[in-house]
C-alpha cells in the first residue's frame, strides 16, 4: 500500500528495489498505489510502470488524506499480508522480507521502528526529533509499541477485518494497534531516511490532526484518561492566562499580589469552564444548575489557590532565603505550583459533582 500526492520523482526507484527485494526472498509482491489526483501525474506514471511491475493504480479525486488511502488501498489490495509504505522512500524497502518473514512467523502486527536498538533516523534536525518523540509520548498509555508513529507497518488482513477503523491525519498504525485484532507485535529496527525528493507534509495542521487523534483513542480505550488530557490542555490554556492577568496586574497595575490572583483566576477559570462545557464534557446541562455548581468549585479552589500561594511566597520562599520582588519570577513559580494542585481538585470534583451526568460509565 504506497499513498501517493506528487511523489513522481521518487515512484520508479521505490518499485524497482520493492520489486528487487521481494524477487529476492521469494516473495510475490502486488503494489497498490493510491493516487490523490496529484497535479504531477503519479497516478499516470504509476499506470505506465504496471507495465513492467504487478502495481494496481487507485484513483482518488483529490487529496483525501493518508490514512484514508491506506483503507482504500487495503480494499484494493489481494493478499493476506498487508504492507503499508511512505513513497518518498524513507522506509527501506529492503526490510520488506524481513517483516514479511515475521508475519509469517507467527507475528499478527510488524513496525518498521526507529526507536528499537538498531534502528534510527538520519538527517532530522532537532525540532523534528524534539515533535516525534513529543507524539511518542502523548501515545504511551495506549500502546507499548516504541514507534507507534511509524508509517512502515505489515499486518495480516485478519488484523482489520471487521474493525471499525476511522483515523484521522497520517497515522494510521495508532489506530490498528489500539482498535485492530492485534495479540502479537514484533518490531523490525529501520533507518529513516529523509525524502530524497519532494517537500515534506508535515505542518501545523498534521500535528494539531495527530493530538485530535490520539484524545480519539483515548477516549475509545481509556475515557477518563482521554478527559483528563483534554482538561490538562485547557488547564494550560488557562495557566497562560492566569499568569499573563497576574503579572499585568502586579506590575502594570501595581496591584497586591493577592487581589491580582483572584481576578487571575476568574479569567482563567471562566475560561476553562467554558472550553470543558463545550468540548471536554459535551455538557448539555441547564446552565442555570450547572454554573452555580461551577462557581462553588470555583470558590473553594480560589481559597485554596490563595492559601497555598501566600504560603508558598510568605513561608516558602523565605525559609529558602529568596529574594522578595514585586514582579519576581518567584511568584509565578510559587503560582504554577499551586494552579497544579489546584487544577487537580478541580478536575476531581467537577466530574464527579459539575459534569457528572457527562462523565464517563462503566458498561
Amino acid at each position: 500500500m504506497v499513498p501517493t500526492y506528487n511523489e513522481k520523482d521518487n515512484l520508479e526507484e521505490l518499485l524497482r528495489r520493492t520489486n528487487d527485494a521481494c524477487a529476492g526472498a521469494g516473495i510475490e509482491v502486488e503494489v497498490v498505489v493510491v493516487d490523490d489526483n496529484s497535479p504531477d501525474g503519479t497516478g499516470a506514471l504509476a499506470e505506465e510502470l504496471g507495465k513492467k511491475y504487478n502495481v494496481k493504480v487507485v484513483h482518488r479525486p483529490g487529496k483525501l488524506g493518508l490514512s484514508t488511502a491506506v483503507l482504500d488501498g487495503f480494499k484494493a489490495a489481494s493478499g493476506d499480508i498487508l504492507v503499508v509504505m511512505d513513497a518518498d522512500l524513507s522506509h527501506p524497502p529492503e526490510k520488506l522480507p524481513e517483516m514479511i518473514g515475521k508475519i509469517n512467523a507467527g507475528a499478527d502486527m510488524v513496525i518498521g521502528s526507529r526507536y528499537v536498538p538498531g534502528g534510527k533516523v538520519e538527517n532530522w534536525p532537532i525540532h523534528r526529533r524534539l515533535i516525534s518523540k513529543g507524539a511518542t509520548l502523548l501515545a504511551r498509555w495506549l500502546t507499548k509499541v516504541k514507534d507507534p508513529m511509524s508509517g512502515f507497518i505489515a499486518l495480516k488482513r485478519s488484523v482489520v477485518e471487521g474493525v471499525q477503523l476511522d483515523p484521522v491525519g497520517y497515522k494510521i498504525a495508532l489506530e490498528i494497534l489500539v482498535k485492530g485484532n492485534v495479540s502479537k507485535v514484533e518490531e523490525v529496527p529501520i533507518t529513516f531516511a529523509d525524502r530524497k525528493v519532494g517537500k515534506s507534509k508535515l505542518g501545523a495542521k498534521v500535528t494539531m490532526n495527530y493530538i485530535d487523534h490520539c484524545i480519539r483513542l483515548y477516549e475509545y480505550k481509556k475515557p477518563w484518561m482521554a478527559k483528563y488530557i483534554k482538561f490538562a490542555l485547557i488547564g494550560g490554556i488557562g495557566t497562560l492566562i492566569n499568569l499573563a492577568v497576574l503579572w499585568v496586574g502586579v506590575e502594570i497595575f501595581v496591584v497586591h499580589y493577592l487581589w491580582a490572583a483572584v481576578v487571575a483566576f476568574i479569567i482563567a477559570d471562566t475560561n476553562n469552564f467554558i472550553w470543558n462545557r463545550w468540548w471536554n464534557f459535551r455538557s448539555k446541562t441547564k446552565l442555570r444548575v450547572q454554573y452555580p455548581q461551577f462557581l462553588w468549585v470555583s470558590v473553594d479552589g480560589l481559597m485554596l489557590n490563595l492559601i497555598l500561594l501566600k504560603f508558598l511566597k510568605e513561608d516558602l520562599m523565605l525559609e529558602l532565603g529568596l529574594t522578595e520582588d514585586r514582579a519576581s519570577v518567584y511568584i509565578l513559580i510559587c503560582q504554577v505550583v499551586a494552579i497544579f494542585i489546584v487544577s487537580t481538585f478541580n478536575f476531581f470534583v467537577n466530574s464527579f459533582w459539575t459534569f457528572d451526568k457527562e462523565r464517563p460509565r462503566k458498561r
